[in-house]
């Protein structure tokens, strides 16, 4: 079945096996992960004696309690954005107050509302209000949830610095990706289809500073690049999911984490996750665009989907946001 777009037009169709698109997911992710961390192409496993890094990652997401060292508060303000859903004839007024009483995120949120992922216009939003009246109310709310959560992804640690960086530049661009689908197919989902994105990421980043304090509790061991891509890639998810049910988020976000095929917004944090990453592959050149469309077919996108999403990613990545 076919969704209406808005403006009356057909949506492109999103029909694709669950277990391909999953699968490409984690290689274009893998991709991604070595090229943050510096890792080689081909490489043999860590020697032995680093297993006890590995043993001591996997023990973290499997304890019965979360350790606050390693896994973020939840924003003062997510409560009061979500409560904002719950009325969106109010929603604009709530949202307004909410960035407001905060300089930080009014900065963040005016700083992203005129970046190419987002601007619209020729004229750039200088004020709050500016932001509401150009973007909408919708749009506001992935900005606000995207402003509240960047300051985590902000580096803190010596050793591979460029990941938290890229990590971060794949969620803007999976976040768009997944409100375009959503857009196209249930605007409805457009806010907590970005939100999906934005807490997916948060797991990945839990597996790079846990791995990274276990190293340092070792100075002998060098961090192994090849490790710290297989623990980020493999824990990332179990991260994500963790942190969703810490921070009491609806039963559709912890749906669309532990990709349910039944609850739709895991296709929309699918088609995000895949989209983002081939698309800052490109832009790093690790691969071409013939090289992206083919990922994306093999995945079991339509052709007018990837198109229609894919250029507004390649575009807004011109100017590096």
């Amino acid at each position: 079945m076919r969704h209406a777009a808005p403006g009356g037009a057909p949506a492109p169709a999103a029909c694709f096996d669950a277990a391909r698109m999953e699968s490409a997911i984690s290689l274009t992710t893998e991709r991604l992960w070595k090229l943050a961390f510096a890792a080689p192409p081909q490489a043999q496993g860590p020697a032995p004696a680093h297993e006890r890094i590995r043993q001591a990652v996997h023990a973290m997401v499997h304890a019965e309690t979360l350790d606050p060292k390693y896994f973020p508060r939840r924003p003062t303000l997510m409560p009061q954005l979500l409560r904002a859903l719950e009325d969106p004839r109010a929603a604009t007024e709530k949202l307004s107050r909410i960035v407001a009483h905060d300089p930080v995120l009014a900065a963040d949120v005016l700083r992203l509302s005129n970046s190419s992922l987002y601007r619209i216009t020729p004229a750039p939003s200088e004020t709050i209000q500016r932001a509401i009246v150009v973007l909408g109310a919708e749009a506001l709310r992935g900005l606000v949830a995207t402003a509240m959560l960047q300051p985590i992804f902000r580096a803190t640690r010596t050793n591979f610095p460029r990941f938290p960086r890229l990590l971060w530049e794949r969620t803007e661009r999976a976040a768009r990706a997944a409100e375009l689908y959503a857009r196209m197919t249930s605007p409805r989902d457009r806010f907590e289809a970005q939100l999906a994105v934005l807490l997916s990421a948060l797991g990945p980043l839990v597996a790079y500073g846990a791995t990274l304090d276990v190293y340092s509790s070792l100075p002998k061991l060098v961090p192994d690049p090849t490790l710290c891509v297989s623990l980020t890639s493999a824990l990332g998810p179990q991260f994500s999911l963790r942190i969703a049910r810490d921070w009491e988020t609806s039963s559709r976000l912890l749906g669309a984490l532990a990709k349910l095929p039944e609850e739709s917004l895991s296709t929309a944090l699918s088609i995000g996750e895949l989209l983002g990453t081939l698309s800052l592959l490109e832009s790093h050149e690790v691969i071409s665009h013939h090289e992206a469309i083919g990922t994306a077919t093999d995945a079991g996108l339509a052709q007018d989907l990837f198109t229609s999403i894919y250029g507004e990613l390649k575009h807004a990545g011109g100017d590096g946001q």
